[in-house]
């Protein structure tokens, strides 16, 4: 499916998961791996240079990695070219420790990342 597909842009994120479902198969294809890796390895970058931005304004030690797409090899991927891009364009965050919830807990990441949200207080004055 092509981003300009009708279906990617709706309010149901079952395409989403379809296409996630398909690239993780070509990971398992040795002919399609080649391809599909190149996903992971790009999404790894951007979330690289996501987490450096971030530190402009927040001391981060600790990532939490959640979601399906980090299911299988891929995640890895993802996390290996994070860590590149930190460690080459950001020494001073090379540091930043990566954490991945078992292969079930990830697949209801959302959830853990609201359960583990901070409480937030009233202002007195808002």
């Amino acid at each position: 499916m092509m981003p300009e597909h009708p279906s990617m842009n709706a309010a149901s994120h079952v395409p989403h998961a379809q296409c996630l479902k398909k690239i993780q198969a070509a990971m398992k294809d040795p002919k399609l791996e080649p391809q599909a890796r190149k996903i992971y390895e790009t999404i790894g970058v951007f979330m690289g240079y996501a987490i450096a931005q971030y530190c402009e304004y927040l001391d981060i030690k600790h990532v939490l990695i959640l979601g399906r797409v980090t299911t299988g090899v891929g995640g890895d991927i993802m996390m290996e070219y994070a860590r590149k891009v930190l460690a080459a364009d950001f020494p001073e965050l090379a540091d930043i420790k990566f954490h991945t919830p078992t292969e079930h807990m990830k697949r209801v990441g959302q959830c853990v990342a609201a359960a583990a949200l901070p409480e937030l207080k009233k202002r007195k004055n808002a």
